[in-house]
């Protein structure tokens, strides 16, 4: 009975380890935000918020996007708003290539969600900067694109991470 106990221990600790070692340390923000019915209007917009303590560290930021096949284009262009804790704000223009020339989707996936395939992008476009002040970070994501309603996207969201070795 005691060799029972000391095993489910052990497999206990080694779940909880396997657990640890799959979580990603070097990240500060890792969300996405559904787009409802794939439908991605020009007003709608995603918000995340993260807390800053570290303005010493550099960090790497990605736009995450999931779309499926229908998506019309290969590109997608998002306005980008940081708002910072002073309350100042800057806007960027983003241009994401999803696929090729030939068409051919860039990204991960080909799994299948709903009967339809999709592909999930994390696409750099910040690289190795640092937060300028301590607080609160507000960032919105909207699309660009020269059409009212996108069709296809299911999720757009952020991600920041440290820089390794940093």
């Amino acid at each position: 009975m005691r060799c029972v106990k000391v095993l489910g221990r052990i497999s206990l600790l080694l779940v909880l380890m396997a657990f640890a070692a799959c979580s990603d340390r070097n990240a500060l923000l890792d969300r996405n935000a559904e787009i409802p019915n794939a439908h991605w209007a020009v007003n709608d917009e995603a918000l995340f918020e993260l807390q800053v303590t570290d303005t010493v560290s550099q960090h790497n930021f990605f736009i995450n996007v999931r779309n499926t096949e229908a998506y019309a284009y290969r590109n997608l262009y998002v306005f980008l708003t940081t708002t910072f804790p002073n309350g100042k704000s800057a806007r960027d223009t983003i241009g994401l290539m999803l696929a090729d020339p030939m068409g051919r989707w860039y990204g991960q996936g080909s799994g299948y969600l709903s009967s339809k395939r999709y592909h999930s992008n994390a696409i750099m476009y910040q690289y190795n900067r640092r937060f300028p002040i301590e607080g609160n970070y507000t960032f919105s994501i909207q699309q660009a694109m020269r059409t009212d309603t996108l069709g296809g996207i299911l999720n757009i969201g952020m991600r920041i991470e440290k820089q390794e070795g940093a």
